[in-house]
């Protein structure tokens, strides 16, 4: 190496001295008198568990599962993966490597090694079969980074997020790439870095691998390790949601478990059975807002965390394209909860999804009970927006300029004549400047109004709907009050009863008549019931068709003799009420005398007991 750089070296490896002997002296061996006894043997992994003692207690229903030994991705044993393998995040340290950012994600984990400290670590990294040979390069939009992690990190917001140690100082062959020294305030190169530009090969020289070097200062109880990832930036952020949603259960499976799971949230955060102690809680109702809390925004697909067991969701989409630009610290965690919500633990919510599918697009927020029943508590107003009229107006105005002929001046006729030789068609004549007219006086301004609300301007206000009780209305969805039982709307009044109207179209010719050129087939018995069939017959009608009215007819000098509360109806429509208010009791009298049986004939040479009682005239 140059002198130079064997000066800097010297200085690094001081500084990593100086650090490393900050740390805790090791502790010297038990003596040999006091030797420990010997632990047991480890069960195989085939023998099955021990049975409980027959007084333990028994586990809770609703205990969580213990933690799972596998992979969430490549469905290893974690012991098999690594010693400090992570288990908040679920992932071995390879795919940790590969999953750390999901916008850039690894086509191949090239190799991967953890680093010792204080001694030079030294990694062949293998580029073959990646290569392009014809320009030596990698293929075009593939990138080469060397990421680096704490293999055993204490912290979930950690164990998937890039980090470099206190200090490192990273060589490819001979050159000196990054170096950061210990406790530096500003660092230049946050993130994993680009190796890109460094694997440039020649043609014979292809099958080479990268040499790098890496030398780190860091306590001695840590763990580091780095990775060579081969990825791929992916177009948009749609492609990582299509991934996320490839991944999930079929919908029976997810909803069965949503609907358990907010049967415990909302029977864990009853209001109804909260103690008289508890008077500074703030107690609401189980409710589910249709918002995502990230876009402010209607949520598109309801979306959650594994390990989230609050009833609100968050947008799919939103969520990652959130996440794109947040600080490290807030990297994927829950924005409600403040959980890890990296995208291999997201689940898309079922009954939170089938709730936004079957409500209308205004919904905003729905109450929820522990059998999975909703009711929609809260609504907002679609706002009147002038922006796209503008927008319109505008490309008709740029499309009509565009469209109109570019008026040329006499100076450029000529021009053109002259270059050209050709004939050209003299200019318009200007018009003429009509004379201004007389300014009109200014009117006077009026006074300033103090409001333009529709209250004091004399306007009409819109109607708005009255606010929802929440928690009365929670608990008539729950069952623990009867809903109130609302009066029956009000019957329309049938006004289908006397004159015929102007415009009205008779129900038998189909022609339009005059105001009074005709009657209905109505009456009103009482406040509550009508009767007839309601049908419009014209005076014309009234007199022609004789078998379709019936036996009962009127005038209109007639019909107008009887009132303002004059009624016609069919013989047909009419019971015997109808008839009687119509014809008044002599119409009785005569459907007696109609009814009342006829005498029979006396036969010949019969006696009669009543011949006696007759008078002489008879």
């Amino acid at each position: 190496l140059p002198p130079a750089m064997a000066d800097s070296d010297d200085e690094l490896w001081a500084a990593l001295e100086e650090n490393q002997g900050d740390e805790d002296v090791p502790k010297p061996p038990p003596p040999a008198d006091e030797a420990p006894e010997p632990a047991p043997p480890p069960p195989p992994d085939d023998a099955p568990a021990p049975p409980p003692p027959p007084d333990a207690p028994a586990p809770p229903p609703d205990a969580p599962p213990p933690p799972s030994n596998e992979c969430q991705g490549c469905k290893l044993p974690l012991s098999s993966s690594f010693t400090s393998s992570s288990s908040s995040a679920g992932l071995c340290v390879p795919c940790r490597f590969k999953n750390s950012n999901p916008f850039l994600p690894a086509k191949k984990l090239l190799v991967w090694q953890t680093l010792k400290i204080g001694t030079p670590n030294i990694i062949a990294v293998p580029l073959v079969g990646h290569m392009d040979i014809r320009s030596g390069r990698l293929p075009p939009g593939h990138v080469l980074e060397m990421r680096c992690l704490r293999a055993d990190a204490q912290e979930w917001r950690y164990e998937l997020g890039h980090s470099w140690p206190n200090g490192i100082s990273i060589f490819v062959g001979d050159q000196r790439v990054l170096v950061k020294k210990p406790d530096e305030e500003k660092f230049e190169a946050p993130g994993p870095f680009d190796l890109t530009n460094f694997v440039l090969r020649a043609p014979m020289g292809l099958a080479a691998p990268l040499q790098v070097r890496v030398a780190i200062t860091a306590n001695k109880a840590e763990t580091w390790a780095v990775g060579f990832v081969l990825s791929m930036p992916v177009k948009s952020d749609e492609d990582i949601a299509e991934k996320v949603i490839q991944q999930q259960v079929p919908v029976e499976d997810r909803m069965q478990l949503d609907l358990e799971r907010i049967r415990l949230w909302v029977t864990a955060h009853r209001p109804d059975r909260v103690s008289k102690k508890d008077t500074l809680r703030c107690v609401e109702p189980p409710v589910l807002k249709l918002v995502c809390c990230t876009s402010l925004s209607r949520i598109e697909r309801a979306t959650r965390g594994v390990e989230c067991d609050h009833l609100q969701c968050f947008d799919l989409s939103s969520y990652i394209h959130t996440m794109r630009n947040i600080p490290p610290k807030h990297a994927w965690c829950c924005p409600v909860c403040d959980k890890p919500a990296p995208l291999h633990q997201l689940r898309l919510d079922a009954f939170a999804q089938s709730v936004i599918d079957s409500t209308a697009s205004n919904v905003t927020e729905v109450l929820v009970a522990d059998n999975g029943k909703f009711e929609v508590s809260a609504t907002e107003e679609a706002m009147e927006d002038s922006s796209d009229e503008e927008a319109l107006a505008a490309e008709q105005a740029a499309a009509a300029q565009a469209a109109a002929p570019p008026q040329l001046t006499q100076a450029q006729l000529q021009q053109a004549a002259m270059n050209l030789g050709r004939a050209f068609s003299a200019p318009a004549p200007t018009p003429r400047a009509e004379p201004k007219p007389e300014p009109k006086p200014k009117p006077e301004p009026k006074p300033r109004e103090r409001s333009r609300s529709p209250k004091r301007s004399g306007q009409a206000s819109p109607p708005q709907e009255e606010p929802v009780d929440k928690m009365k209305a929670w608990k008539v969805l729950q069952g623990l009050e009867k809903p109130e039982e609302k009066p029956p709307p009000p019957k329309e009044v049938e006004k289908r009863i006397g004159w015929l109207p102007d415009g009205v179209n008779c129900s038998l010719c189909s022609k339009s008549v005059v105001e009074k050129g005709g009657v209905y087939c109505g009456r009103r018995r009482s406040e509550d019931d009508c009767g007839g069939c309601f049908e419009a017959i014209c005076w014309k009608c009234m007199n022609k068709h004789r078998d379709k009215i019936g036996k009962i007819k009127t005038t209109k000098k007639e019909f107008d003799s009887l009132g303002p509360d004059a009624w016609w109806m069919h013989e047909k429509c009419m019971t015997k009420e109808d008839k009687k208010a119509y014809f008044g009791e002599d119409e009785e009298e005569e459907e007696e005398e109609v009814e009342k049986p006829k005498r029979p004939k006396k036969k010949k040479g019969q006696d009669s007991d009543e011949e006696g009682g007759k008078f002489a005239w008879e």
